[in-house]
């Protein structure tokens, strides 16, 4: 624990936390106006305190927005109760900031400023030089989205369906290759076996026995997974072939037509720990985290009487990246992307990651870069700051990391 800071309250949830990320000071004061310091973002300002620096003691003063000898008469106050404090300027309106300026004149004041998405700290002490040093500074997934006001839920991929082993990052990297070679008709192929399996599900003991006629082409993909040691007593016939999966992930994987693209962009990224500090899979989020289950509920048993609606909103995201305290969402395409996936991106990206994230579709085929329609798709994203990152099944690892990396630079 260190010092006093003061906070000037800022839209950008980011912008007001970085003080209590390098310094857990003894008090952390916030100067907003009311328009600005909602109370479901100090509610969700104060659980991330909670979990960062517990110990940390929050206090919010509001300041008139258009009034400048109000603002000065704010500052002096704290100024005057609190001589030894650190003042941030990351955040805050113009007014605000036009009368720190007139008061740290006349009260020599300290400053100091954290850049959220470099690290950069910039500080200037009365009578010295300014100084200016990098802050490795980290949030994770989890924490990020509490800080905007959600929280992922119980169905969050890597809370549920997947197992991060070191065998289990092999198997990933197998399959992945299996899919290259199969391009597009790895969808269709999958998407076959998701219905034939359902249609003949296994015995007590985890076996299939899969009738070929059922399976057509798409039988293609169990012989190269046997091939390649992921299947379990594998045999077949004219009419049937039988096996075990290896385990229930693979199971997860040939089932469900996107999820090894997904996989391959997080295990790709997963190999920077150094770039990539935090990663989720399947990243499902609640909207309305900052409030608790009983709110929910009472809310959604009025709301719904009148409105036939659900109160909760819930949003899934393929794979969200952290680079030190700026997420990275990623929306995962194993076939065609429409307009509607770039919004729904957008939506969710400026929701819980505001003007600092990055947000990339990532698409495991080309675009085709001679239709009009897909011509506009592109610039459209590229208006949206969106990344395209198409035609992985022809990149290299390496190029795909490349390409995550430059998305922060």
């Amino acid at each position: 624990m260190s010092g006093i800071y003061v906070e000037f309250f800022s839209d950008e949830a980011l912008e007001n936390v970085m003080c209590l990320l390098q310094y857990k000071p003894e008090k952390l004061i916030f100067l907003g106006h009311k328009s600005t310091m909602l109370t479901r973002k100090i509610k969700s300002l104060t659980k991330f305190a909670e979990l960062k620096s517990k110990d940390t003691e929050l206090e919010f003063i509001e300041v008139p927005r258009d009034d400048l000898e109000g603002c000065i008469a704010a500052l002096n106050q704290v100024a005057d109760k609190y001589p030894e404090a650190f003042y941030e300027l990351t955040g805050g309106g113009e007014m605000v900031l036009i009368a720190f300026g007139y008061v740290s004149a006349a009260k020599k004041l300290k400053t100091v400023r954290i850049d959220p998405y470099t690290g950069l700290e910039v500080s200037i002490l009365p009578g010295e030089k300014p100084t200016q040093h990098y802050d490795s500074l980290k949030i994770s997934v989890k924490e990020n989205i509490i800080l905007h006001g959600g929280k992922l839920t119980q169905q969050t991929g890597n809370y549920s369906t997947w197992n991060f082993t070191e065998s289990f990052y092999s198997d990933i990297r197998t399959i992945w290759d299996i899919a290259k070679t199969l391009r597009h008709k790895w969808n269709r192929y999958c998407s076959v076996i998701e219905d034939v399996i359902k249609a003949n599900p296994c015995d007590d003991t985890g076996l299939y026995i899969l009738p070929k006629s059922s399976l057509g082409p798409s039988s293609t993909i169990f012989f190269k997974l046997n091939g390649k040691g992921m299947l379990k007593d594998f045999s077949s016939d004219a009419r049937r072939i039988r096996f075990r999966f290896k385990n229930d992930a693979i199971k997860h994987i040939v089932t469900k037509t996107g999820n090894i693209l997904e996989l391959h962009v997080y295990e790709v990224a997963s190999r920077r720990k150094d770039i990539f500090t935090d990663e989720i899979i399947g990243a499902m989020i609640d909207w309305n985290g900052d409030k608790s289950e009983q709110e929910k509920r009472d809310f959604a048993s009025d709301y719904e009487k009148y409105m036939n609606a659900s109160y909760d909103t819930i949003n899934e995201i393929d794979v969200i990246l952290m680079q030190s305290c700026v997420p990275i969402f990623i929306s995962c395409k194993s076939g065609k992307a429409t307009s509607n996936s770039l919004h729904e991106l957008q939506t969710v990206t400026s929701r819980f990651g505001g003007k600092y994230a990055r947000k990339a579709l990532v698409m495991a085929l080309p675009c085709d870069e001679s239709s009009s329609g897909t011509s506009f798709f592109k610039q459209r994203a590229k208006e949206m700051h969106i990344w395209v990152i198409d035609n992985v099944y022809s990149m290299s690892d390496d190029e795909l990391l490349k390409k995550l990396i430059l998305m922060h630079q």
